[in-house]
């Protein structure tokens, strides 16, 4: 019975955090200049890019390796993600020296710090989910984001958003990602939870290689970083800002089903096949309705008639996010069932599956007008995750 509350629990920081980002991005926006704004967002980028690519899928791996004690699978994972941390290094001081930026070297020092700082704050959020109480990880995610939005905005009251903008927000981040490294240390409440009620998949476990682990990272990283690159290219700033807007509004359901349901089952090591389905259909109309709520609004003029482009976006991504759903709920059964090696192979081939044709227009294959390639994209990627779904719930 306590899973139920866990996964209220965690669904709620989740919320608070998603939030607490969105919020941020407002701050931004409203308190600072666009020279500090685009100066913390180039090296944040930046940050993400390297922490993406050190940590590998290593929360996931520390998740369902139900094997090892938690405390020597957290040790596993912090070595080798903080090994791949320093070999970067070089590539991302060639990206920076590349990018031509301002100040390279501060540029890089401070990518470093929230790279690391961010690293270490995605482990803490898994260590705390396996090993503290329900509360204890749901602060663990929530708190530093609130955080580095209550230092940001401090900052602009006190130093103004200009002139020395941008060492304020890396502050903040730095700050926000500090907080949540923390709960990295041990405590007297770690010892208890990796009991798990009972080991309903004892085949759970990460038996990737680490370079299947990193192709399956690179791939998602470069299929998220292409797709509103192309589309820019292709379509235009302004379709690229529709795609972008409605893929973080609509995106965020999927995000909190994987967060507060399927972590969740992995740490409790727990299958759940009929009430993982249920979640993620739940999730999937849930995000319908919220793309009919973004309709109803545009429809009622209580947007800027600059956001009426949105209409044709919205049908399909809700589509596309609501199979999302779906793939999210059940996204911890291939590690339950021995399946990880070929769920990581499928799943890269679905991302080149969306790279084709996401890169159609531009090899010249097709012609097609936004409306027509989003659906085209979006419907190859509802089929896809769809089929990955039933393969994932068939198991």
């Amino acid at each position: 019975m306590r899973r139920l509350p866990a996964s209220a629990t965690l669904a709620m920081a989740s919320l608070v955090s998603l939030g607490a980002q969105a919020l941020m991005g407002v701050a931004m926006l409203h308190f600072f200049s666009p020279e500090a704004t685009g100066r913390f967002a180039v090296i944040a980028q930046v940050a993400f890019f390297w922490v993406t690519l050190a940590l590998a899928q290593g929360p996931l791996t520390f998740l369902a390796d139900a094997r090892q004690p938690p405390a020597q699978a957290l040790r596993a994972v912090l070595r080798a993600s903080l090994a791949r941390w320093g070999l970067l290094l070089p590539l991302m001081g060639a990206a920076v020296w590349l990018g031509a930026m301002a100040q390279p070297l501060a540029v890089l020092g401070w990518a470093a710090l929230l790279a690391l700082l961010q690293m270490l704050w995605y482990l803490a959020q898994p260590w705390a989910l396996r090993t503290a109480a329900p509360a204890s990880a749901a602060l663990a995610r929530a708190l530093p984001p609130v955080l580095a939005l209550a230092l940001a905005a401090g900052w602009s009251a006190l130093h103004g958003g200009d002139g020395h903008g941008a060492i304020g927000l890396l502050i903040a981040a730095a700050g926000g990602y500090a907080l949540g490294a923390l709960w990295l240390l041990p405590t007297q409440g770690n010892a208890h939870a990796d009991a798990a009620p009972a080991a309903q998949a004892p085949l759970q476990a990460d038996r990737r290689s680490a370079w299947l682990r990193m192709a399956h990272t690179v791939m998602d990283a470069v299929t998220g970083t292409a797709l509103l690159l192309v589309w820019q290219r292709l379509h235009g700033v302004a379709e690229a800002s529709y795609l972008a807007v409605l893929l973080r509004l609509l995106g965020f359901m999927p995000t909190i089903v994987h967060a507060a349901w399927a972590q969740v089952l992995l740490a409790r090591r727990e299958t759940a096949r009929a009430r993982s389905l249920a979640i993620g259909l739940g999730a999937a109309l849930a995000t319908g309705l919220v793309g009919l709520a973004g309709a109803a609004l545009l429809d009622m003029g209580l947007l800027a008639e600059g956001w009426r482009g949105l209409r044709p976006y919205i049908l399909p991504l809700v589509l596309w996010q609501g199979s999302a759903c779906l793939f999210a709920a059940l996204s911890h059964r291939p590690f339950q069932q021995g399946q990880e090696r070929r769920y990581s192979h499928l799943a890269i081939a679905f991302d080149a599956l969306q790279l084709l044709v996401l890169a159609l227009p531009l090899l010249g294959a097709a012609a097609w007008p936004p409306t027509i390639h989003l659906w085209w994209l979006a419907g190859v990627s509802s089929a896809g995750l769809m089929a990955l779904s039933v393969w994932m719930a068939g198991n």
